[in-house]
């Protein structure tokens, strides 16, 4: 019996020992960045004929009167602004801009075993386990075991679905354009 009680107790200290996987910190969220595919709305005060809709080119630029191209993939709505601001001086007396984002091209796609497959609009920060319940879960003929993650340019990601859900891994922050699938 005492041998058995000995087991027991080194079997509770060998669990309270070890220490689960802790989730990866995100970094904190900084400014927007304007990216491809988004929709702007460019205000300039009291010049109707240079405000209004834009969208952002594959190319990363978008196309202002006056000005004509002007790069804004990658800037912030403020820093877009000021550039419009500066290009716009030569021909309007003190322009006051402000460029506002009215729709994200940010997009994640999701194929297979889910309930609702399709593309949806990434959020910001948004995770692996998120996109999944934005898909409505898995049917019951999903592989949870050989989900994939497939990124432009990277190998594909094959996330642990059990192991995230039990807080032993962690999520996997989505990027724009990342397909999931789910045999």
């Amino acid at each position: 019996m005492g041998g058995a009680m000995c087991a027991v107790l080194l079997l509770l200290l060998g669990c309270a020992a070890s220490k689960p996987i802790a989730p990866a910190e995100t970094a904190p969220a900084g400014p927007y960045r304007i990216g491809t595919g988004d929709t702007l709305e460019i205000v300039v005060w009291h010049e109707t004929q240079l405000s209004g809709p834009v969208q952002v080119r594959p190319d990363g630029m978008i196309t202002v009167a006056l000005i004509g191209d002007i790069a804004a993939a990658g800037s912030t709505p403020e820093k877009l602004a000021d550039d419009i601001k500066q290009g716009l001086v030569r021909y309007v007396d003190s322009p006051n801009v402000s460029v506002k984002v009215v729709a994200s091209g940010r997009r994640f796609f999701i194929i297979g075993n889910v309930r609702a497959p399709g593309s949806y609009e990434l959020r910001p920060e948004q995770t692996f386990l998120q996109a999944l319940a934005v898909a409505g879960g898995f049917t019951e003929f999903a592989s949870r075991g050989s989900v994939r993650i497939i990124r432009a340019g990277k190998a594909p990601l094959e996330p642990d679905y059990k192991a995230i859900v039990r807080g032993t891994a962690a999520d996997i922050p989505l990027e724009p354009n990342d397909t999931i699938v789910v045999p």
